[in-house]
């Protein structure tokens, strides 16, 4: 049997909350940002996650990292729990983990040129490396990405938002990498580049063997690039399965308003679809509703969904749902009265 590549084991991150105006001996509020999600990732395989802002999803791929404090369990490789290591025992895996974030601009050294931002991870984790070594690998990677390699001494400003991302994504995998995991990489680009970069990171990972770990809000970015996807819901997994299984036949009552609410280009499939309002708004992660936490906004939602958390399914199409179905299920087959 493969070893994961990763093995996450209940993950949960909780910040403890101080309101304008609290005393010092007043106790803090814990916010559970993330509240106990586990899945595995093998070796060249993308798991895409989705959900609304505020589930969690940027906040889980940060604690993978030690971005932010978490507790629970991360396994690389069947061997090292990285949340059980300390900053400096880290530094040895960051070179296997890189992230590309969300904006592009504001994640680059205005400071400092594309070359060195490129080869700053090389010259930190490989310090060995000549710098005719370094500036050729840097010139290959942006050719690899797509950028030209006159470009080196140029700053990020003057680069578009699209160009910024593929420096990002230069600079992320310059150390070759077996884990990526990008933050919603094309969210703050334009619909023609956002397809660009996304073909970029098939094709990359397609070549290198890379694992990659996608968050995203459009769903459709997520179908086309993901093997499996994993849907959160203030910060609890809702639904796992494979990319084909989930959008042909989502089971949780979250994953089907998200999916209706995808635009279909066809106007006839458009108009026949079933859409799936959402009711009001995501509850506050201070104060998460007892039992499922997505009830409040739920069709669904009877007595039992207050009482009970429900429990992710251990099959290969995963549900943490006391009345998972499909979209058609009238509410009599749910629970007869």
């Amino acid at each position: 049997m493969t070893t994961p590549l990763l093995t996450v084991e209940d993950l949960r991150v909780t910040f403890n909350i101080r309101r304008e105006g609290d005393m010092p001996w007043t106790k803090p509020r814990a916010l559970r940002a993330v509240g106990g999600v586990s899945f595995e990732l093998m070796q060249g395989e993308t798991l895409g996650i989705v959900g609304e802002s505020g589930c969690g999803k940027s906040t889980l791929a940060r604690a993978l990292i030690q971005m932010v404090p978490a507790t629970g369990r991360a396994i690389w490789n069947g061997k090292t729990d990285l949340l059980s290591l300390s900053r400096h025992e880290m530094l040895k895996y960051r070179a296997d983990i890189q992230m590309v974030f969300q904006d592009p601009l504001a994640s680059l050294n205005p400071r400092m040129t594309v070359g060195q931002i490129i080869a700053e991870p090389l010259t930190t984790h490989h310090p060995n490396l000549k710098a005719t070594q370094v500036k050729d690998k840097v010139k290959a990677i942006m050719d690899r990405v797509g950028l030209l390699p006159n470009q080196i001494n140029r700053y990020p400003h003057e680069f578009s938002g699209g160009q910024c991302q593929r420096i990002g994504i230069a600079r992320a995998l310059i150390v070759e990498p077996k884990l990526l995991i990008c933050d919603e990489p094309v969210s703050a680009l334009d619909v023609s580049i956002q397809a660009q970069v996304i073909n970029l990171l098939v094709e990359l990972q397609r070549d290198l063997g890379l694992a990659m770990i996608f968050i995203a809000h459009d769903l459709s970015v997520v179908k086309h690039i993901s093997d499996r996807v994993m849907v959160l819901y203030l910060g609890r997994t809702m639904e796992v399965a494979t990319s084909h299984d989930l959008y042909a036949d989502p089971q949780h009552p979250y994953t089907q308003a998200l999916l209706s609410a995808v635009p279909i280009p066809d106007p006839v499939a458009e108009r026949a679809k079933v859409m799936i309002p959402l009711d009001g708004d995501l509850p506050s992660p201070l104060a998460p509703p007892s039992g499922c936490v997505f009830r409040t906004r739920c069709q669904r939602a009877q007595s039992r969904c207050s009482e009970k958390v429900p429990e992710l399914s251990r099959q290969n199409h995963a549900v943490a749902c006391h009345f998972p179905g499909p979209i058609s299920m009238p509410r009599s087959i749910i629970e007869p009265a």
